[in-house]
């Protein structure tokens, strides 16, 4: 009973302690909510910090406020010192809320945006993106000499890295590539010869600056490819096979440092470029003659732009068309060794809905300073079906290359002049050409020996 009495007792001094605590909060003031009304001369002012009410009490005066006539109890004029003492005046009193435009989301300055691969960095005047890209691939030769050992090989074909950016009106772009073949460390003119000093590793390929106030005469200078070969100007990324056809190193200058005009019309059914390059490779700084490559190029787009990319994953309701003309001369060498070339290329490509079509041809003439002449012949053609959803493709390509100058294949030779290949392939886009698995087989043979070749790749592209 005793025991009883003393925890009963207990618990009424446990609630007697928790009603004080309670009624002392009471008294007190709500943390980082303070509010004062005061009515005065007919209006009602109110306060939501106590400086402004200690500064108001001593002079009159409250400075910068929210006026509302007639919003008060019994139609009084309401004096706030901002929104807040507005909205609890009002709440206190159960008086229709204050209407107001609702505050704008808080704005950095810039936006950050990701979309196919490229993270994007936008601010009123400028912008710049990056994006990576990683290729890995598998790839298997079969060669009928006995003498050369089939050979399967797992690589990272490439993995770059892009800077693209514009402002004003300017753009410009930066790329590298981590694997890059053939990097030219150092190069001079030794005795009238060419040294270079090259390894395989970190590559610059771009580097490029446009001045776009013009579209139809923009000025671009740097480093990057010169416009000859469509397959040659289409990103590896865009590809409809695994890589571009064999003959493409052949024909297609690739990347060189020079300035080029090039322009498209508002209604974007031509576009042409024209330029001039140093002509011996990239990432050399020097001229290896007293000579310059020249390079132009027109296309007509009779039904609108036709983008540098292969496939049809646009999947255009009407017919997309382009025909173009292409050419260039350059001297490769010096001296003794110097061999003048003049070569045109020819290039159509077309799509409408799921189906897809491209092809080149490249006619070349090569004279020596021996006055030695050679006709270098090439082409391809290629076509391929995507099927409706945008995810599955199948394609074939045929390339041929007639040649008087001699040149290699790996594991097939290096004195082929008669060559022909053809080639299935089959892609499926996870996201169009961002992320996609990739396969294809070609069988090639040199015709004047009969010695043939198959090679089998597997691709994952992944744009990150």
């Amino acid at each position: 009973m005793r025991k009883s009495l003393v925890i009963a007792a207990g618990l009424c001094l446990l609630v007697l302690g928790f009603g004080l605590a309670a009624s002392a909060v009471a008294q007190q003031p709500l943390m980082g909510l303070y509010y004062s009304e005061v009515e005065k001369d007919g209006r009602v002012y109110v306060f939501n910090t106590p400086e402004r009410f200690k500064a108001w009490s001593e002079g009159g005066e409250i400075g910068t406020a929210v006026t509302l006539v007639g919003r008060a109890v019994d139609g009084k004029t309401l004096v706030a010192e901002n929104e807040t003492a507005v909205d609890l005046y009002l709440f206190k009193h159960n008086l229709p809320g204050y209407d107001r435009p609702s505050p704008k989301p808080y704005n950095p300055g810039f936006d950050v945006s990701w979309k196919d691969g490229k993270t994007t960095f936008k601010t009123k005047n400028a912008e710049i993106g990056i994006s990576n890209r990683l290729q890995a691939r598998y790839t298997m030769f079969n060669a009928d000499n006995p003498a050369v050992e089939d050979i399967g090989t797992f690589n990272i074909r490439r993995a770059k890295t892009a800077i693209e950016g514009k402002a004003g009106d300017w753009k410009f772009k930066l790329q590298a590539n981590w694997v890059g073949g053939g990097y030219v460390t150092a190069a001079s003119i030794v005795s009238n010869s060419l040294r270079t000093t090259v390894r395989r590793g970190p590559e610059l390929e771009d580097a490029e600056i446009w001045w776009t106030k013009h579209p139809m005469a923009t000025i671009w200078v740097g480093q990057g490819k010169v416009p000859f070969s469509r397959q040659e100007f289409t990103s590896s990324g865009k590809q409809q096979f695994v890589d571009r056809w064999i003959g493409n190193a052949l024909y297609a200058p690739g990347r060189d440092q020079g300035i080029r005009l090039e322009g498209m019309n508002n209604s974007k059914t031509f576009e042409y470029a024209i330029g001039a390059y140093n002509g011996i490779a990239r990432n050399i700084n020097i001229n290896d003659n007293d000579s310059y490559l020249y390079s132009g190029r027109v296309g007509w787009m009779p039904f609108g732009e036709y983008k540098f990319e292969e496939s049809s994953l646009d999947r255009p309701s009407g017919p997309r068309l382009v025909l173009a003309l292409a050419g260039l001369t350059n001297t490769i060498g010096f001296g003794a060794a110097a061999i003048d070339v003049e070569r045109v290329g020819y290039e159509v490509a077309f799509k409408w809905g799921g189906f897809n079509t491209q092809g080149e041809y490249f006619s070349e003439n090569a004279e020596n300073q021996s006055n030695v002449k050679s006709d270098n012949l090439g082409y391809y053609l290629q076509a391929g079906y995507l099927f409706p959803g945008n995810k599955f493709e199948v394609a074939g390509r045929y390339e041929s290359i007639e040649r008087d100058q001699a040149f290699s294949v790996t594991s097939l030779g290096s004195a082929l002049k008669d060559f022909e290949g053809t080639g299935l392939g089959v892609s499926y886009y996870l996201n169009k050409h961002v992320h996609k698995i990739q396969a294809d087989w070609f069988s090639y043979e040199d015709k004047v020996t009969g010695a043939g070749l198959d090679e089998f790749r597997v691709q994952l592209q992944v744009i990150f």
